[in-house]
């Protein structure tokens, strides 16, 4: 078959255009996708000793570092835009990834990548040169990825991982400030990540991560480079296993681990005699999602996830007394850091982009109610927020009986029975999970008299051991089984109808988007329906061919993935679950959306599927952004790429 040019023409040339965004925002009229997509808020903000704050933000369309003055007045400290002082640090073209900052307020580690390639470099500012002075090259290599793991508690310097050695093993090096030299600590075969370090530095608390179900923790002295294990696993199994961090007296570990019954729970690890024990067995009801403790080792944080929901319980150290919790709206809360006697975290729901506030537990006074500020404020553009509706949690039948659960967002004064046009938004990972956090593409397509229905198929995490590992290796199609009975169960309760629902979904969600069209029409053909549900097919970034894809992931996420997805060497059962090799069954409209620098989907994905269609007669549009990676971070390209999305949904489903 001959694969003609002019597909990769008009994907290139719609890329080229991307600066230039339609559609602009009327003088009357409901809000556009412009202003939607320009609803902000500065992301993780690290306070500073002088009160001051460092966040992420991204006023001018691309994340940079910007440090935060506040307006001192009688009540307090005030960040408010308009009240404090902003001053933009960084000037990354192709945007700020992230940062860290020491705990004395001085230095800040920069990560920044070229072109959304995610490898990212890292670099050094002294937070105590002039406003705009140079930055101090850690790592520089574009071939290599590194990440920093932790700041030494004495700010001598800092913990990061790299893969210099090799694409598919990450080190742990150490990186000493007087120097400004890195020493590798610990050169094994894997993936490895720093989770706590000694007061004194010689030992860490170290992870090495072969698959999302499969983790393992140990100790490294630092001077002789010995691991000693202490993972909490069943005899001769796995378990996704993490270090929360050395307890006061560094004679014990705090873990989480999913080792006893398949959800993961918090556990006390004594180092000399190995004695284990549940420190909370309440928080047992919930997967957890995360833990862990003050600067001081005074305070321990806990985030359970409920159904999708995050909420945070905190306690004293080390007795696990419970303390206020701060007060928070219903939504998912994310903790940012723990510094001092002081929390700063992030809480998001479907009306409410992820705002950030601190608080501050008095010292000494365990029972004292805690003292809460906020720390951002959300640019709405004009857009009514407290209009979005939240969403109702369901659960719908998949093929063999299993509830499925899943997140319903119905447009407001639409009710069951009406059908409507549906998106069924499916999510990433496929380790991954959607919850009912804010999302400014959802709530328009809401505006517009869309329902968004965003399942949690088989495989997903939050909801223990067992049902992630629905999905692994061989029953890789049951997920996508999953995916079309969520789009049964919309036409059968009467809120879409055939043909007016359209799937959705970026990486393991793209793949999910184009499989379900597959296995929707492959219903039809069976005789197991008259008439096809979907009538529409969105895929960003997502994979339909697993073996072109696992050959050209990067290096470093081949071993992870073949864990998931199954091995290279089972090139006859990669082939019967990719969609490429089922294209004949896709028979609706569809859009595809790629970044050419991908790392980890790569873009001959988008390419195999745009040829194929076309190949065969159909027209997919197409769009490649060639500054971008796995997804879209530039502003300007999200508008691009989504005014055309919502044009395309309009004239296939919306009518």
């Amino acid at each position: 078959m001959q694969h003609r040019p002019d597909v990769l023409f008009i994907a290139l040339a719609m890329a080229c255009a991307a600066g230039i965004t339609a559609g602009a925002q009327g003088a009357a009229g409901p809000p556009s996708i412009r202003q939607f997509l320009e609803i902000r808020v500065p992301g993780a903000p690290a306070v500073l000793p002088d009160g001051s704050l460092l966040v992420r933000d991204w006023p001018d369309g691309v994340f940079q570092l910007y440090r935060v003055t506040p307006r001192v007045a009688a009540g307090g400290p005030s960040y408010k835009p308009g009240e404090a002082t902003f001053t933009r640090l960084t000037n990354y073209p192709d945007g700020l990834a992230g940062f860290t900052v020491s705990r004395d307020g001085r230095w800040v580690v920069l990560a920044h990548a070229v072109g959304g390639n995610e490898n990212t470099q890292l670099s050094l500012l002294d937070l105590q040169a002039p406003a705009g002075g140079p930055t101090l090259p850690v790592l520089e290599n574009p071939k290599v990825q590194a990440a920093v793991n932790l700041w030494l508690r004495d700010d001598s310097g800092f913990l990061y991982t790299a893969n210099d050695e090799s694409p598919s093993d990450f080190h742990l090096y150490r990186y000493d400030l007087a120097t400004r030299k890195a020493t590798r600590l610990l050169g094994e075969e894997g993936a490895w990540q720093a989770q706590d370090v000694t007061a004194d530095g010689s030992r860490v608390l170290v992870e090495k991560s072969s698959s999302a179900s499969d983790s393992r923790c140990f100790e490294l002295a630092g001077a002789t480079g010995r691991l000693t294990e202490i993972t909490l696993r069943p005899e001769g199994s796995t378990a996704a296993c993490t270090a929360v961090g050395y307890l006061p007296g560094e004679r014990a570990v705090l873990m989480t681990s999913d080792w006893r019954d398949g959800v993961s729970r918090l556990y006390q690890r004594d180092l000399a005699s190995g004695r284990v024990r549940e420190p909370l067995p309440a928080l047992g009801t919930f997967e957890l999602d995360g833990a862990g403790m003050s600067e001081h080792r005074e305070l321990l944080e806990v985030t359970t996830n409920e159904d999708g929901y995050g909420a945070i319980r905190v306690y004293t150290l080390p007795g696990f007394t419970p303390v206020p919790a701060p007060p928070m709206e219903r939504g998912v809360a994310t903790v940012a850091s723990f510094a001092g006697r002081t929390l700063v975290y992030q809480v998001s729901n479907a009306r409410t982009p992820r705002t950030s506030y601190a608080t501050t537990w008095p010292a000494g006074k365990a029972a004292a109610a805690p003292v809460t500020g906020q720390l951002t404020w959300v640019e709405d553009q004009g857009v009514d927020l407290a209009s979005f509706p939240l969403p109702e949690l369901i659960r719908y039948p998949a093929f063999d009986g299993r509830a499925i659960p899943a997140f319903l967002y119905l447009p407001p004064g639409v009710a069951k029975g009406a059908p409507i046009p549906f998106v069924i938004n499916y999510h990433g990972g496929p380790e991954g999970q959607n919850r009912p956090e804010f999302s400014a593409t959802m709530q328009y397509l809401i505006a517009r008299g869309y329902g968004v229905l965003m399942p949690n198929v088989r495989g997903s995490t939050g909801y223990g051991r067992a049902y992630q590992m629905l999905d692994d290796y061989t029953k890789r199609w049951d997920s996508v089984r999953d995916g079309v009975d969520a789009a049964e169960w919309l036409v059968r309760n009467g809120y879409s109808a055939p043909g007016r629902i359209a799937t959705y979904g970026g990486s393991y969600g793209g793949f999910m988007s184009v499989a379900c069209v597959v296995e929707d029409q492959e219903r039809v053909d069976r005789g197991g329906r008259r008439e096809r549900l979907f009538g529409a097919c969105v895929d960003v970034v997502g994979i339909v061919n697993l073996r072109s894809f696992l050959e050209k992931t990067s290096g470093y996420r081949r071993k992870l993935r073949e864990a998931e997805y199954g091995p290279l060497a089972d090139s006859t059962f990669l082939a019967s679950v990719s969609s490429i090799h089922r294209v004949d069954e896709i028979q609706v409209p569809v859009f595809i959306a790629h970044g050419f620098n991908d790392p980890r989907v790569p873009v001959e994905e988008a390419m195999q599927l745009a040829i194929a269609l076309k190949d065969r007669g159909r027209n997919p549009r197409v769009f490649l952004a060639p500054d971008e990676g796995h997804g879209f971070a530039k502003l300007d390209n999200r508008i691009y790429f989504y005014e055309r999305m919502a044009s395309f949904l309009a004239e296939t489903i919306g009518r």
